[in-house]
């Protein structure tokens, strides 16, 4: 237990420390969204990051499905029913990242790279990504389930988790339902960040530091080969 809490803490720390480069810094430098226009010649000048981000999309998509197992094996036991939900709902979010993801490879895959090609893949990898985060959304409740069901988490925890399973589903609905991407999304979004954020980071820290430990304080019972008889 504590081998599978280090490893899906850490994978979900080296995740949102790839996610903060390829998602957070290469992705918004490579696609303005107030000068779209300016795509290609973007691409142009930064072929090299354009790589690396894809090689980080890649990376975190690798480190999301070794999550889902992870988490599934770890709380198992304290819910057969809900982790496999919460396993479900992860390996479908990525899978629809995977199909996302494609989309920002096929841009540097043509051979004739135009302004129109690049900004069609990225509006197909922001929908998909949008239906993909719903489906996260959803893991999140689950596992925010579990993290209560678990009874050593603090709360705290997995309120946050809650909160931010519910913050990705009402964000990435209003993004995909409302064509341009409407003011109350964005507004939203932004308000909900923290959260958003919160909620699986602090779930990665609790599970590096106490995730899987034994009961210090719980008195050991020792049994005699009297008792035995």
């Amino acid at each position: 237990m504590r081998t599978l809490a280090k490893t899906s803490g850490w994978s979900l720390i080296l995740m949102a420390i790839v996610a903060g480069f390829s998602l957070g810094f290469a992705f918004p430098k490579l696609y303005d969204v107030n000068s779209l226009d300016l795509s290609e010649q973007n691409l142009a000048q930064n072929y090299p990051l354009y790589v690396l981000m894809l090689f980080g999309i890649a990376l975190i998509i690798l480190l999301d499905v070794l999550v889902s197992c992870t988490l599934y094996a770890f709380f198992k036991e304290d819910s057969k029913t809900l982790s496999v939900l919460s396993l479900l709902f992860r390996l479908i979010y990525s899978l629809l990242f995977t199909i996302a993801a494609y989309q920002l490879y096929k841009t540097i895959s043509h051979e004739n790279v135009s302004n129109d090609l690049i900004n069609s893949n990225y509006q197909s990898f922001q929908t998909i990504w949008s239906i993909g985060l719903i489906i996260f959304g959803f893991h999140l409740i689950t596992i925010g389930l579990l993290m209560n069901l678990h009874k050593q988490i603090p709360k705290l925890l997995w309120y946050l988790t809650l909160i931010a399973g519910l913050s990705y589903i009402v964000v990435h609905v209003l993004k995909i339902t409302t064509q341009p991407v409407s003011e109350l999304s964005k507004v939203l979004e932004n308000v909900l960040a923290l959260p958003m954020a919160l909620g699986e980071l602090g779930l990665a820290i609790w599970l590096v530091v106490k995730g899987g430990k034994t009961n210090e304080n719980k008195p050991e019972i020792f049994v005699s080969n009297k008792d035995l008889v």
